[in-house]
C-alpha cells in the first residue's frame, strides 16, 4: 500500500484529528493523490466520500474535471458542492452553472445564509448574476435568500441601470409571491437575464 493510500484510508478512521491531518496531507500531495481520491469516491462509508471530495476539490487538479463534474450527481450534498468548488478552482466554464445547482449543499453554519457556494458565486464577480438571478423565483425561501446575497454582494459591480440597487434593495426573499415575483422579474430584466 503506497502512503497516499494509506492517507485515504486514514480518511475513515475513528480520531477526527487523524483525519484532518490526513485530508491535509492528501492536499499537500496534489495531483499526486487525485486518482486514490477519485478511487475513495466510490467507498460507501459517507465520511470517507466527503472528504475525498473535499481533498480533491482544495487539489484543484484539472485533469479530474470530469471527476468533479459527477460528483454534481452524488446524493450527498456535501459531495456535489466538493465538485462545484473542484469545477470553480480549476476555472471550468461549467463551474457557474454547478454553483447555482449546489447553492444549498454545505451551509456555512456560522454565516447563514451563506454557503460554500454563494461565496464562490460572489467570487466569480458579476458573471455569475444572470445565471444566480432566476433563483429568485425558487419555491425555496432560502434558497431565495442565498441568491439575493450574491446579487446584494456583487451589486456594486453589476452592469446594469441605477434601478438594479433599488430593485435589489426593494427584494424580500420572505415576502408574499406577488410581490416577490413582481421584484424579481425587476431584476431579472434589469440584470437582462
Amino acid at each position: 500500500m503506497t502512503k497516499i493510500e494509506t492517507l485515504v484510508d486514514t480518511l475513515g478512521a475513528a480520531d477526527p484529528n487523524e483525519r484532518a491531518r490526513a485530508l491535509a496531507a492528501l492536499v499537500s500531495a496534489g495531483p499526486q493523490a487525485t486518482a486514490a481520491l477519485i478511487a475513495a469516491l466510490a467507498r460507501t462509508d459517507p465520511s470517507v466520500r466527503v472528504q475525498a471530495a473535499q481533498a480533491l476539490a482544495e487539489v484543484a487538479d484539472p485533469g479530474a474535471e470530469q471527476a468533479y463534474t459527477e460528483l454534481l450527481g452524488d446524493p450527498e450534498p456535501a459531495v456535489r458542492a466538493r465538485g462545484a468548488q473542484g469545477l470553480a478552482a480549476i476555472g471550468s466554464p461549467r463551474a457557474i452553472d454547478a454553483l447555482v445547482r449546489t447553492i444549498d449543499d454545505l451551509p456555512d453554519l456560522l454565516h447563514f445564509p451563506s454557503t460554500l457556494a454563494v461565496q464562490a458565486l460572489i467570487a466569480r464577480g458579476p458573471k455569475a448574476a444572470v445565471a444566480v438571478a432566476p433563483l429568485l423565483q425558487a419555491p425555496s425561501p432560502v434558497t431565495r435568500e442565498r441568491a439575493v446575497l450574491v446579487l446584494r454582494s456583487l451589486a456594486g459591480e453589476l452592469p446594469g441601470p441605477p434601478e438594479l440597487d433599488t430593485a435589489l434593495g426593494r427584494y424580500d426573499a420572505y415576502a408574499d409571491e406577488a410581490e416577490r415575483k413582481a421584484a424579481a422579474e425587476e431584476i431579472i430584466r434589469l440584470l437582462g437575464a
